[in-house]
Order: C-alpha cells, then sequence, then structure tokens
C-alpha cells in the first residue's frame, strides 16, 4: 500500500524525520489517513510543533514516513 503524499508544500525538521504540510488533493487514496486526536500525546505535541513552527520534537513512536496526520491541515511524515 502507496502512503505517500505528493506536492509537499512545507518541510518541518524532526530529528530523523520531516513532517510536511500538505493538501488532500495531494494525498494518495490508498494512504492511511489518522486523526490527530488519535495520535499518543507525544505524536500530538510533535505534530502541533510542526504544525505552528515551533521547535520540532523528537520522534514519536507512532509516527513513521508515510503517516498522513489531519490536524489544522494535512501533514505527511518522511
Amino acid at each position: 500500500m502507496s502512503r505517500t503524499a505528493r506536492g509537499a508544500q512545507q518541510e518541518i525538521p524532526n530529528e530523523g524525520m520531516t513532517i510536511v504540510r500538505t493538501g488532500p488533493a495531494d494525498i494518495d487514496a490508498d494512504a492511511t489517513v489518522r486523526h490527530y486526536d488519535q495520535l499518543s500525546e507525544r505524536a500530538r505535541r510533535v505534530v502541533a510543533d510542526a504544525a505552528n513552527g515551533s521547535e520540532p520534537s523528537v520522534r514519536a513512536p507512532d509516527l513513521s514516513p508515510g503517516d498522513v496526520v489531519r490536524f489544522t491541515d494535512y501533514y505527511v511524515v518522511r
């Protein structure tokens, strides 16, 4: 299964991973999209920090490259 997003708009480094804001039209139809409230507390902090441009956190164990998260926008983890 493909879990990628095309056309990244903003990249935010995340110690080994990058959280990339993307548009809904750029998410593959077969990608798994997780909602923000489905994440662990640590993963929610990582996504929130990336979304507001704060210093990114360390890795979150429940986020992997290819994950798509719906928060204020859509974000893909690379």
